[in-house]
């Protein structure tokens, strides 16, 4: 049996159309049945102004005076609920200014310290004298598989998020 040319391209077109549509179809699906739902879910939780899902990362704008632990975990929640599995990432858009982003940079050696002796008072009273020494607004909040940290100053605002570990288990 020989195979012409003209079999091999017709059959090469017909493979590449198959896999075309089946990659539509694919994005078609996520599109309706994932990422709208969630989205709506997520639009629907107090303190978020926008929400957007690339793959399974999710990215979330709070409104200024949002409480970050709160809304973080039922982002996660929905989030889990919708796609079955926890996002791989979720990221809140901050609008930090020079003061809140050198405040946020040197607490991360404060919160390293804390999370490495089980210090967690202390390094939530060391936190806190940071930001007034800075004259800043600051929200440290300690939940079960995360650190939030919240910064405010002058309009303008810094969510930051650290996963825990304790006693050498990550709980994230």
């Amino acid at each position: 049996m020989r195979v012409s040319v003209r079999q091999v391209l017709v059959t090469f077109a017909a493979m590449i159309l198959t896999v075309t549509a089946l990659l539509v179809g694919q994005r078609l699906y996520q599109a309706t049945a994932v990422n709208s739902p969630l989205l709506t879910s997520l639009g629907a939780i107090p303190g978020v102004r926008r929400a957007r899902v690339t793959g399974s990362t999710v990215t979330i704008a709070l409104d200024p005076h949002a409480n970050l632990m709160q809304v973080y975990e039922e982002v996660s929640a929905a989030a889990t609920h919708l796609l079955g599995d926890p996002p791989a990432r979720i990221v809140v858009v901050n609008h930090p200014d020079p003061t809140l982003t050198n405040l946020a940079n040197n607490v991360a050696f404060v919160v390293a310290q804390g999370e490495a002796t089980g210090q967690f008072v202390a390094m939530k009273n060391t936190i806190q004298s940071m930001a007034t020494h800075d004259q800043v607004s600051a929200v440290v909040e300690l939940g079960t598989r995360h650190l939030y940290l919240t910064f405010r100053h002058q309009g303008h605002v810094l969510y930051d998020v650290f996963p825990l570990t304790i006693g050498g288990v990550n709980r994230a």
